[in-house]
C-alpha cells in the first residue's frame, strides 16, 4: 500500500526517514548509520573530503525513497535488507563476508589513507624543516592534489561507463 505522496515528500528529506516511512527499517537505520559514521570520521579526522560520501547517500536516500514508493504496488519490490549487506558485506553473521568486487573500495581505504598520511604527517614534518622550495611543493600538493585526483577518478569512472554500454 502506498503512503502518503506529502509525508513521503517531506521525510525523504532526512536521510533514513523515508526509507523507515515505508516500512524499510533495515535500510533507513543503515543509510541513518553511514551518515553519521562519515560525519564522525569527518569530524575525527579533520579532512572535509569524507563529506563526499555523505553527499552521495544523501542523494540516494531521496531518490530510493520514491523508487520504494513506486515500486511498492508491483512485483518489483525490494527486500528491506542493510545497505552493506547488498554491497557484499554482512556484518551481522558470523563470517564476514567480503566480495571480490570491493577491490575497487580497499584502494580507495588506500588512497585517502596515503592522502591523509601526506597531508597530517609528513606535509607537517616538511612545514617544519623552513626548507622554502621544499615547503612551496607540499604546499602546492596540499592544494591541488584532491581536485586532480577526484578529476581523474571522475574520468575513469565516466570512460568505463561509456565503454560498458557500447
Amino acid at each position: 500500500m502506498k503512503k502518503n505522496l506529502f509525508l513521503t515528500f517531506c521525510f525523504s528529506f532526512v536521510p533514513g526517514a523515508g526509507q523507515m516511512y515505508q516500512q524499510y527499517m533495515k535500510r533507513g537505520l543503515s543509510i541513518t548509520l553511514l551518515i553519521a559514521f562519515f560525519i564522525a570520521v569527518t569530524i575525527i579526522v579533520g579532512a572535509p573530503i569524507f563529506m563526499i560520501p555523505v553527499a552521495i547517500i544523501i542523494m540516494y536516500s531521496f531518490f530510493d525513497t520514491y523508487n520504494i514508493r513506486n515500486n511498492l504496488d508491483t512485483e518489483n519490490i525490494t527486500k528491506d535488507e542493510y545497505i552493506w549487506k547488498t554491497a557484499g558485506f554482512d556484518i551481522f553473521e558470523s563470517n564476514f563476508k567480503i566480495v571480490k568486487k570491493n577491490s575497487f573500495f580497499g584502494i580507495g581505504l588506500i588512497v585517502i589513507g596515503a592522502y591523509l598520511l601526506f597531508n597530517n604527517v609528513i606535509g607537517t614534518l616538511i612545514n617544519e624543516t623552513n626548507i622554502i622550495w621544499l615547503v612551496n611543493l607540499v604546499d602546492v600538493i596540499r592544494t591541488y592534489l584532491p581536485s586532480i585526483v577526484v578529476s581523474i577518478i571522475s574520468i575513469a569512472i565516466g570512460m568505463k561507463l561509456i565503454k560498458n554500454k557500447e
